[in-house]
């Protein structure tokens, strides 16, 4: 992500968006992150942290002063974004209400929907470790009109894909594996844990994952993970492990078992 920087302010300690992967030096990027992305400064992104870099740093002593009271009195943690929005010279007071209506309808959404929406945007900015505690959280929730079985296979899904990425294959398989007994239709299931076994030949796969990869087309799979290693050849190795468990079924994870040990560290300094 890039910011465009209107104003620079005397910041001698950028505020940290590790969501984002940014570093905050003026009042207007602290406005564009809160405005670009609601569902992910909507819960406690306003902390006594943001509230001493804009005393600190900006020189924002009312603000800050004043988000601190509401802070202490339980405010509405959405008033105190507007509250920025409003305190802040950037956005006119139009883009204001419309940013106050699109939080309104976040919060009309149903809980579950919610969390997953936001669990995956974390997850689709490559924080994997914000994203798998939501995930889980998810599958803790009753079931209900929304919370079906379609649903929870949903989650599971998304929940594997997080853990392959931090290279958790078992506890991945292990996920694929639930998210087939609430939905046996989705076929691109097995394929995942093909795809996982294929990628960590030391995978040990039960007996219910064994049952539903030899009724399934291996020589089609195994055609795409040789083109994908073709495809792949010279790109970097972490842009390859992303690629391993996206929807497309056409890009497959390009390299050897053995590279992983290597891969590992590099790759979760980013996470």
């Amino acid at each position: 992500m890039s910011l465009i920087l209107c104003r620079m302010e005397p910041v001698k300690h950028p505020f940290e968006v590790p969501e984002l992967g940014v570093k905050l030096y003026s009042s207007q990027e602290l406005c564009y992150v809160i405005y670009e992305n609601p569902l992910l400064v909507m819960d406690d992104f306003v902390d006594y942290r943001l509230i001493q870099f804009i005393q600190e740093d900006l020189g924002m002593e009312f603000l800050a002063r004043k988000l601190e009271n509401w802070k202490k009195s339980g405010e509405n943690p959405d008033n105190m974004l507007l509250l920025i929005l409003s305190e802040c010279p950037y956005y006119t007071a139009a883009e204001v209400t419309r940013y106050r209506q699109r939080l309104i309808q976040l919060r009309k959404k149903h809980p579950a929907e919610y969390w997953k929406e936001k669990a995956d945007l974390l997850a689709e900015r490559k924080q994997y470790g914000k994203a798998i505690p939501l995930y889980e959280k998810l599958l803790e929730m009753d079931k209900d009109r929304v919370v079906d079985d379609l649903f929870r296979s949903r989650v599971w899904i998304c929940l594997g894909a997080c853990q392959a990425r931090m290279f958790q294959f078992e506890k991945a398989c292990q996920s694929y594996e639930k998210a087939y007994a609430c939905n046996n239709q989705d076929k691109e299931i097995p394929e995942q844990i093909y795809y996982l076994k294929a990628f960590s030949p030391e995978l040990t796969l039960s007996q219910r994952c064994q049952d539903m990869l030899e009724d399934a087309d291996q020589e089609a799979w195994e055609a795409k993970i040789a083109v994908a290693r073709k495809k792949g050849q010279g790109s970097e190795a972490v842009k390859e492990l992303d690629e391993l468990f996206t929807k497309d079924p056409v890009k497959r994870l390009a390299g050897a078992a053995a590279m992983v040990q290597q891969w590992k560290q590099e790759y979760r300094n980013m996470i």
